[in-house]
Protein backbone atom coordinates (compact mmCIF):
# COMPACT_ATOMS: atom_id res chain seq x y z
CA UNK A 1 0.00 0.00 0.00
CA UNK A 2 1.31 3.42 -0.71
CA UNK A 3 2.38 5.89 1.75
CA UNK A 4 0.28 8.99 0.28
CA UNK A 5 1.36 10.99 3.68
CA UNK A 6 5.26 10.59 2.85
CA UNK A 7 5.26 11.24 -0.90
CA UNK A 8 3.21 14.67 -0.15
CA UNK A 9 5.90 15.42 2.73
CA UNK A 10 8.84 14.98 -0.12
CA UNK A 11 6.78 17.38 -2.90
CA UNK A 12 6.62 19.78 -0.06
CA UNK A 13 10.19 19.75 0.49
CA UNK A 14 11.25 19.57 -3.42
CA UNK A 15 8.71 22.98 -3.98
CA UNK A 16 10.34 24.70 -1.03
CA UNK A 17 13.99 23.77 -2.18
CA UNK A 18 12.98 24.69 -5.44
CA UNK A 19 11.48 28.52 -4.06
CA UNK A 20 14.39 29.54 -2.14
CA UNK A 21 16.73 28.86 -5.33
CA UNK A 22 14.42 31.06 -7.20
CA UNK A 23 14.68 33.99 -4.28
CA UNK A 24 18.42 33.87 -3.67
CA UNK A 25 18.62 34.23 -7.45
CA UNK A 26 16.29 37.57 -7.03
CA UNK A 27 18.30 38.87 -4.50
CA UNK A 28 21.60 38.28 -6.37
CA UNK A 29 20.29 39.08 -9.65
CA UNK A 30 18.87 42.60 -7.92
CA UNK A 31 21.50 43.34 -6.25
CA UNK A 32 23.78 42.92 -9.43
CA UNK A 33 21.59 45.63 -11.09
CA UNK A 34 21.86 47.70 -8.67
CA UNK A 35 25.64 47.56 -8.30
CA UNK A 36 25.88 47.85 -12.41
CA UNK A 37 23.75 51.28 -11.55
CA UNK A 38 25.97 52.73 -9.37
CA UNK A 39 28.93 51.56 -11.43
CA UNK A 40 27.47 53.12 -14.25
CA UNK A 41 27.09 56.64 -12.91
CA UNK A 42 30.12 56.92 -10.61
CA UNK A 43 31.99 55.89 -14.35
CA UNK A 44 29.28 58.90 -15.68
CA UNK A 45 30.55 61.16 -13.47
CA UNK A 46 34.44 60.07 -13.94
CA UNK A 47 34.27 60.88 -17.25
CA UNK A 48 32.07 64.63 -16.55
CA UNK A 49 35.29 65.48 -14.65
CA UNK A 50 37.67 64.24 -16.88
CA UNK A 51 36.15 66.17 -19.84
CA UNK A 52 35.83 69.43 -18.03
CA UNK A 53 39.20 69.14 -15.83
CA UNK A 54 41.16 71.03 -18.54
CA UNK A 55 39.06 73.66 -19.04
CA UNK A 56 38.26 74.10 -15.01
CA UNK A 57 42.58 74.38 -14.56
CA UNK A 58 42.15 77.01 -18.00
CA UNK A 59 39.66 79.51 -16.38
CA UNK A 60 41.51 79.47 -12.91
CA UNK A 61 44.67 80.34 -15.28
CA UNK A 62 42.67 82.98 -17.08
CA UNK A 63 41.43 84.05 -13.46
CA UNK A 64 44.55 84.72 -11.69
CA UNK A 65 45.94 86.34 -14.83
CA UNK A 66 42.82 88.89 -15.15
CA UNK A 67 43.16 89.80 -11.17
CA UNK A 68 47.04 90.72 -11.74
CA UNK A 69 45.90 92.86 -15.07
CA UNK A 70 43.36 94.60 -12.91
CA UNK A 71 45.66 95.30 -9.42
CA UNK A 72 47.93 96.64 -12.05
CA UNK A 73 45.89 98.97 -13.69
CA UNK A 74 44.19 99.93 -10.87
CA UNK A 75 47.33 100.86 -8.97
CA UNK A 76 48.40 103.26 -11.95
CA UNK A 77 45.16 104.92 -11.59
CA UNK A 78 45.45 105.70 -8.45
CA UNK A 79 48.68 107.20 -8.60
CA UNK A 80 47.58 109.10 -11.17
CA UNK A 81 44.42 110.47 -9.27
CA UNK A 82 46.89 111.02 -6.44
CA UNK A 83 49.28 113.12 -8.62
CA UNK A 84 46.36 114.86 -10.59
CA UNK A 85 44.95 116.24 -6.96
CA UNK A 86 48.43 117.26 -5.83
CA UNK A 87 49.12 119.16 -8.87
CA UNK A 88 45.37 120.68 -8.45
CA UNK A 89 46.05 121.82 -4.86
CA UNK A 90 49.29 123.34 -6.37
CA UNK A 91 47.81 125.50 -7.94
CA UNK A 92 48.35 129.30 -7.33
CA UNK A 93 48.93 127.78 -3.88
CA UNK A 94 52.25 130.14 -3.26
CA UNK A 95 50.04 133.24 -3.84
CA UNK A 96 47.01 132.52 -2.28
CA UNK A 97 48.97 131.56 0.61
CA UNK A 98 50.66 134.63 0.84
CA UNK A 99 47.08 136.44 0.27
CA UNK A 100 45.97 134.63 3.15
CA UNK A 101 48.48 135.25 5.23
CA UNK A 102 48.27 139.21 4.89
CA UNK A 103 44.60 139.22 5.43
CA UNK A 104 45.15 137.52 8.39
CA UNK A 105 47.72 139.49 10.10
CA UNK A 106 46.00 142.91 8.77
CA UNK A 107 42.65 141.42 10.79
CA UNK A 108 45.09 141.02 13.70
CA UNK A 109 46.59 144.20 13.29
CA UNK A 110 43.38 146.13 13.76
CA UNK A 111 41.58 143.48 15.72
CA UNK A 112 41.67 145.43 18.94
CA UNK A 113 40.66 149.06 17.22
CA UNK A 114 37.90 147.25 15.48
CA UNK A 115 36.38 145.97 18.61
CA UNK A 116 36.67 148.91 20.49
CA UNK A 117 34.93 150.44 17.93
CA UNK A 118 32.55 147.76 17.62
CA UNK A 119 31.28 148.10 21.54
CA UNK A 120 31.43 152.06 21.98
CA UNK A 121 28.59 151.70 18.93
CA UNK A 122 26.56 149.03 20.99
CA UNK A 123 26.83 150.71 24.17
CA UNK A 124 25.64 154.12 22.27
CA UNK A 125 22.68 151.84 20.98
CA UNK A 126 21.66 150.97 24.13
CA UNK A 127 22.11 153.86 26.24
CA UNK A 128 19.88 155.77 23.99
CA UNK A 129 17.23 153.23 24.15
CA UNK A 130 17.25 153.62 28.51
CA UNK A 131 17.24 158.33 27.27
CA UNK A 132 20.82 158.23 28.95
CA UNK A 133 22.01 161.06 27.25
CA UNK A 134 24.99 161.87 29.22
CA UNK A 135 25.93 157.91 28.24
CA UNK A 136 25.29 158.09 24.67
CA UNK A 137 27.33 161.86 24.42
CA UNK A 138 29.93 159.93 26.48
CA UNK A 139 30.09 156.78 24.04
CA UNK A 140 29.59 158.93 20.87
CA UNK A 141 32.97 160.96 21.53
CA UNK A 142 34.90 158.09 21.93
CA UNK A 143 33.71 156.43 19.08
CA UNK A 144 33.82 159.57 16.87
CA UNK A 145 37.14 159.68 17.95
CA UNK A 146 38.18 156.40 16.59
CA UNK A 147 35.88 155.97 13.56
CA UNK A 148 38.77 157.72 10.88
CA UNK A 149 40.92 155.22 12.30
CA UNK A 150 38.43 152.52 12.47
CA UNK A 151 37.14 153.43 9.12
CA UNK A 152 41.09 153.01 7.67
CA UNK A 153 41.36 149.87 9.21
CA UNK A 154 38.13 148.45 7.55
CA UNK A 155 38.89 149.38 4.45
CA UNK A 156 42.94 147.64 4.70
CA UNK A 157 41.05 144.56 6.51
CA UNK A 158 38.59 144.35 3.57
CA UNK A 159 40.89 145.20 0.65
CA UNK A 160 43.08 142.11 1.69
CA UNK A 161 39.94 140.05 1.96
CA UNK A 162 38.03 140.59 -0.90
CA UNK A 163 42.05 140.05 -2.80
CA UNK A 164 41.89 136.51 -0.84
CA UNK A 165 38.53 136.01 -2.32
CA UNK A 166 39.20 137.00 -6.08
CA UNK A 167 42.40 134.89 -5.86
CA UNK A 168 40.30 132.05 -4.72
CA UNK A 169 37.29 132.48 -7.46
CA UNK A 170 39.77 133.14 -10.03
CA UNK A 171 41.75 129.43 -9.17
CA UNK A 172 38.27 127.58 -8.74
CA UNK A 173 38.08 128.66 -12.22
CA UNK A 174 41.00 127.44 -13.79
CA UNK A 175 40.54 124.32 -11.60
CA UNK A 176 36.82 123.74 -12.48
CA UNK A 177 37.48 121.61 -15.71
CA UNK A 178 39.83 118.85 -13.94
CA UNK A 179 37.87 119.23 -11.15
CA UNK A 180 34.83 118.30 -13.23
CA UNK A 181 36.02 115.48 -15.10
CA UNK A 182 37.21 114.10 -11.45
CA UNK A 183 33.60 113.73 -10.87
CA UNK A 184 33.36 111.25 -13.46
CA UNK A 185 35.98 109.16 -12.00
CA UNK A 186 34.48 109.11 -8.65
CA UNK A 187 31.22 107.46 -10.40
CA UNK A 188 33.25 105.13 -12.18
CA UNK A 189 34.82 103.63 -8.74
CA UNK A 190 31.23 103.49 -6.86
CA UNK A 191 30.30 101.45 -10.07
CA UNK A 192 33.60 99.20 -8.84
CA UNK A 193 32.49 99.40 -5.80
CA UNK A 194 29.17 97.99 -6.56
CA UNK A 195 30.46 95.24 -9.24
CA UNK A 196 32.76 94.25 -6.31
CA UNK A 197 30.20 93.13 -4.41
CA UNK A 198 28.78 90.95 -6.91
CA UNK A 199 32.05 89.54 -7.99
CA UNK A 200 33.07 88.91 -3.55
CA UNK A 201 29.92 86.39 -3.50
CA UNK A 202 30.63 84.39 -7.11
CA UNK A 203 34.38 84.33 -5.34
CA UNK A 204 32.69 83.17 -1.82
CA UNK A 205 30.67 80.75 -3.60
CA UNK A 206 33.31 79.25 -6.28
CA UNK A 207 35.38 78.97 -2.82
CA UNK A 208 32.40 76.51 -1.10
CA UNK A 209 32.30 74.49 -4.12
CA UNK A 210 35.72 74.32 -4.31
CA UNK A 211 36.02 73.15 -0.52
CA UNK A 212 33.40 70.30 -1.05
CA UNK A 213 34.79 69.56 -4.66
CA UNK A 214 38.65 68.54 -2.92
CA UNK A 215 36.50 67.02 -0.36
CA UNK A 216 34.88 64.46 -2.37
CA UNK A 217 38.08 63.99 -4.35
CA UNK A 218 39.81 62.67 -1.16
CA UNK A 219 36.89 60.42 -0.19
CA UNK A 220 37.01 58.64 -3.57
CA UNK A 221 32.82 60.05 -4.52
CA UNK A 222 33.10 60.95 -8.68
CA UNK A 223 29.44 61.95 -8.22
CA UNK A 224 29.42 64.52 -6.08
CA UNK A 225 33.27 65.51 -7.13
CA UNK A 226 31.37 65.98 -10.86
CA UNK A 227 28.65 68.21 -9.20
CA UNK A 228 30.90 70.53 -6.79
CA UNK A 229 33.34 70.70 -10.23
CA UNK A 230 30.94 71.97 -12.02
CA UNK A 231 28.96 74.73 -9.53
CA UNK A 232 32.78 76.04 -9.17
CA UNK A 233 32.96 76.24 -12.51
CA UNK A 234 30.34 78.11 -13.39
CA UNK A 235 31.05 80.37 -11.01
CA UNK A 236 34.63 80.95 -12.38
CA UNK A 237 32.26 81.78 -15.26
CA UNK A 238 30.37 84.36 -13.31
CA UNK A 239 33.89 86.10 -11.72
CA UNK A 240 35.36 86.14 -15.43
CA UNK A 241 32.82 88.01 -16.62
CA UNK A 242 33.00 90.47 -13.43
CA UNK A 243 36.04 90.65 -13.65
CA UNK A 244 36.37 91.75 -17.64
CA UNK A 245 33.60 94.60 -16.37
CA UNK A 246 35.83 95.48 -13.88
CA UNK A 247 39.01 95.93 -16.13
CA UNK A 248 36.85 97.87 -18.62
CA UNK A 249 35.75 100.09 -15.89
CA UNK A 250 39.29 100.83 -14.54
CA UNK A 251 40.29 101.36 -18.39
CA UNK A 252 37.41 103.83 -18.55
CA UNK A 253 39.13 105.40 -15.61
CA UNK A 254 42.46 105.91 -17.39
CA UNK A 255 40.94 107.49 -20.02
CA UNK A 256 39.39 109.89 -17.58
CA UNK A 257 42.34 110.56 -15.97
CA UNK A 258 44.37 111.69 -19.05
CA UNK A 259 41.36 113.87 -19.93
CA UNK A 260 41.52 115.05 -16.85
CA UNK A 261 45.25 116.05 -16.85
CA UNK A 262 45.43 117.72 -20.04
CA UNK A 263 42.70 120.26 -18.35
CA UNK A 264 45.36 120.93 -16.08
CA UNK A 265 46.59 125.13 -16.14
CA UNK A 266 49.64 125.32 -17.55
Amino acid sequence: MINHGNKNSGLNMIHKGFLGTIIFLLILLTGNVSQVYATSDWDTALEDINALHDNYIDLQEVIQADNLKIKKLRKQNNDDLKSIKTKLNAIDQILLNRLKTEAELIQQKHSTLLKQYSTLSKQSAAAKKTNDTKAVTIFDLKRNKLKPAATTARAEVKAKTDALTAARKQTATKTKPTKDILVLVTTLKQQIVAENKILTNAQQARSEADKRYKVAIKQGDAISAATEMKLSYQQMDIIQSMQKKLYDLEQRIATTLRSAESKLPQ
